[in-house]
């Protein structure tokens, strides 16, 4: 019988490193127009940590909609967590992307100026947008807090005093 590794040796480590904040190098931006930008981690970077973090992980659940001319895609992630007696755990995620249409067209030309095969071109950058989404929803180390602004230690128990339960103490 083979002997089963983990990369955690309990909960706490698994949860600390789940707290933590990538690298500056690993995040990117995109120009939004407007003089707008989005911050992100890229979704090949989030799978890479997803397979080191998880003992195992799958998208169990997808489903598509069409929103006028946009395409929407929630998914469904099953994860174990890579520590002993871990659990299965599940996690959501969204996106929506514009379905490609001719040059010029206006949302009132939807489905007449729709490109040909846009939907094939469309549903995988969908499907990788809401599996991003859903994994940033588990924690830092995937993306959850890039953009906003907060300390690198995010714990509650530093940003504010939290009564325990059982304490008598009172905070003021």
């Amino acid at each position: 019988m083979e002997k089963e590794t983990f990369q955690f040796s309990n909960r706490q480590e698994y949860i600390e490193t789940l707290d933590s904040v990538m690298p500056d190098n690993y995040i990117m931006k995109r120009n939004l127009g407007a003089g707008k930008t989005a911050t992100y981690l890229p979704v090949p970077i989030q799978e890479a940590i997803a397979d080191m973090m998880f003992q195992e992980w799958n998208i169990i659940d997808e489903k598509y909609d069409i929103l006028i001319n946009e395409i929407v895609c929630t998914v469904k992630i099953s994860y174990v967590p890579s520590y002993p007696g871990a659990n299965e755990q599940f996690c959501t995620g969204s996106a929506a992307i514009a379905i490609q249409m001719d040059s010029k067209s206006t949302i009132s030309d939807f489905p007449k100026n729709k490109k040909l095969n846009a939907l094939e071109y469309n549903l995988p950058g969908v499907r990788k947008r809401a599996e991003g989404t859903a994994l940033e929803n588990i924690g830092n180390i995937f993306g959850r807090n890039i953009g906003r602004k907060l300390d690198k230690d995010t714990s509650l128990e530093s940003n504010f005093k939290i009564r325990k339960y059982g304490n008598k103490e009172k905070t003021k």
